[in-house]
C-alpha cells in the first residue's frame, strides 16, 4: 500500500480499521502481556501503543494549528515545494515496509515502567476521535495546509500527509506490537 496517496476517506477507514484490529488483537492481553518486552532493546506490546499516543496527539495539535487560519506560518511553511517532497518522504519512511529503524523523538518515547492495562482502549478511543475529526475535514482544505513537525521545526508537510503518516506510522507500530506477541517466551494467558 501505498500511505503517501490515500485519500481522506481512506485515512478515515484506515484509523476504524486499525482501532478494530487493535481491539480484537491486543484487545484481551492482560497486563503482563501488554508490559511483556522480548530482550532489553525491544519494546512491550504497551510501550507500542503509548509511542502512539504520544506521538499521534502531538501530530493532530500540529494538524489543527494548521488549520487555524489566525495562527503565524513558519518561513518553512511558506516554502512551496519542500512540504510536499518532506511529506512523501517521511510516510513512505513510517511505513510497515520500511526497513530502517528509528529512534523516537522525546517527545514521543513510551513509558520505560510497566504501562496501566487501559493503553489498548486509549488508543482505541482516540481513534475513534480521530476518525470524527477526519470526517469534518475538508480534502483540499487538508491538502492545501501546510503544518510544522512536532518533532523537527523545519519539517513541513501538508495536513493531509499528517493524517497519512499517522496511518503509516501507526501501522508500522501495530505490526511492532504483533511481532512481540509472537516473540518466543511471550506469555501465554494464565
Amino acid at each position: 500500500m501505498d500511505y503517501a496517496t490515500l485519500s481522506l476517506t481512506d485515512v478515515r477507514n484506515g484509523l476504524d480499521e486499525i482501532a478494530r484490529e487493535t481491539q480484537a488483537t491486543f484487545g484481551d492481553l492482560d497486563a503482563r502481556q501488554l508490559n511483556w518486552r522480548p530482550d532489553a532493546t525491544r519494546w512491550s506490546v504497551a510501550q507500542c501503543f503509548d509511542h502512539l499516543l504520544a506521538a499521534n496527539r502531538l501530530i493532530f495539535q500540529a494538524a489543527d494549528d494548521a488549520l487555524n487560519d489566525a495562527a503565524p506560518r513558519t518561513l518553512w511553511q511558506r516554502l512551496p515545494v519542500l512540504p510536499g517532497i518532506l511529506g512523501r518522504m517521511l510516510i513512505r519512511s513510517q511505513a510497515p515496509s520500511g526497513v530502517r529503524k528509528f529512534t523516537a523523538p522525546s517527545k514521543a518515547q513510551p513509558a520505560t515502567s510497566d504501562i496501566a492495562v487501559d493503553i489498548i482502549q486509549r488508543f482505541i478511543e482516540q481513534h475513534r476521535t480521530a476518525v470524527t475529526r477526519a470526517q469534518a475535514l475538508d480534502e483540499r482544505d487538508a491538502a492545501h495546509a501546510i503544518m510544522t513537525s512536532p518533532f523537527i521545526r523545519v519539517v513541513t508537510y501538508s495536513v493531509l500527509d499528517g493524517w497519512r503518516l499517522v496511518i503509516a506510522h501507526d501501522r508500522r507500530h501495530f505490526e511492532q506490537a504483533r511481532g512481540v506477541t509472537l516473540s518466543p517466551g511471550f506469555p501465554m494467558v494464565s
